[in-house]
């Protein structure tokens, strides 16, 4: 069988690279376009991290190197070579023990410095089942705004910002909720919140593109999944294993999800937005503008942001690595998305 495109990521580096996956005997061969070996991963070792939107491809990882990721667009033969599902349900509440033991080591020995690790065991469809939870909750809430000319210039501007990224790292949803906070974070699995409070503040959609180019960047580096077992804490051993995220919502883990992003987390999105931004064709001086502009709001940083990292400075990094680029909406597509809501 002839050799397939993929996109390999070692889990060491939030770096993705093309590969060429050959099925062999006893496992597939990863090569690098240079024809270079990047990894060889046996058959018995191979486990489904999640199929890709329309069902023809799979995120795979590796027993051996937990860490890693390889992304495959076309996968059916692929397939039969995964472990079968067993009917009982024991595999799935061995994985949640498994990772509730290694949770608890985390919480021993420092839970934020085990939570990225951590976050890299978790499989992809659970975490599309948290932030899923999450954003419902928030849209039973607040309500979502769905005016089709706003959604139309949310979707075209979400398409640019991630047309250069694998299909497992690209934004699954965004959704602008009803609230008048000035705000937006991304949720596990792949959902991007963007508060109306936010719309209405912004002065340019150079803004808005640089804010939800910092939550794309977000989800390239499941920051996410990690801020969230950081702030659930063993509490969200009980979702692993019962499989009920209810209870993230109940205990208010989606608000407190967003203020749980370390320093490193944040500089290291606002450096992703900044390479997105770029990759796109779009000014970037936008997000340093939103940043100024937010340190300065007059009624101060929401609750959940009083942790993060000085907005003037983070403004200034910003800055000095941005390029000029194109506007990011044309003014009738810019109108439409301050009128998602209808103000």
């Amino acid at each position: 069988m002839s050799a397939l495109e993929g996109r390999f990521n070692d889990g060491r580096t939030a770096a993705s690279r093309k590969v060429l996956v050959t099925p062999k005997a006893g496992g597939l061969d990863i090569r690098g376009e240079d024809g270079l070996l990047v990894a060889f991963w046996r058959t018995d070792d191979l486990r489904a991290d999640g199929d890709l939107p329309g069902g023809k491809g799979v995120r795979l990882r590796c027993a051996t190197d937990t860490g890693a990721r390889l992304t495959l667009e076309r996968a059916e033969f692929i397939r039969p070579l995964l472990p079968r599902k067993p009917r009982l349900p024991w595999a799935k509440l061995g994985a949640a023990l498994v990772l509730a033991a290694a949770l608890g080591a985390g919480l021993w020995l420092g839970l934020p410095a085990a939570s990225r690790t951590l976050a890299n065991l978790v499989p992809a469809a659970w975490e599309q089942r948290w932030g899923d939870a999450v954003a419902a909750g928030f849209q039973r809430r607040w309500g979502a705004c769905r005016q089709p000319a706003g959604e139309a210039a949310l979707h075209l501007l979400t398409d640019r910002l991630a047309a250069g990224l694998p299909p497992d790292q690209r934004p699954r949803r965004v959704v602008v909720v009803r609230t008048p906070d000035v705000n937006a974070f991304a949720l596990p699995g792949g959902t991007v919140l963007i508060f109306s409070g936010l719309l209405a503040d912004a002065q340019s959609p150079d803004e808005v593109a640089g804010v939800l180019a910092h939550e794309i960047a977000h989800l390239r580096f499941r920051h996410p999944t990690a801020a969230l077992i950081r702030a659930a804490g063993v509490g969200v051993v009980v979702t692993l294993i019962t499989g009920d995220s209810s209870g993230l919502v109940a205990t208010g883990a989606g608000m407190a999800l967003a203020g749980a992003y370390s320093r490193e987390d944040e500089a290291a999105a606002d450096r992703g937005a900044v390479a997105l931004l770029a990759d796109a064709g779009l000014d970037a001086q936008g997000l340093a503008t939103f940043l100024r502009r937010l340190a300065a709001h007059p009624n101060g940083l929401p609750q959940w942001l009083n942790s993060h990292p000085d907005s003037a400075a983070r403004a200034q990094a910003v800055e000095a690595a941005a390029k000029a680029g194109a506007p990011a909406l044309g003014p009738e597509q810019w109108a439409a998305l301050k009128g998602i809501c209808g103000q």
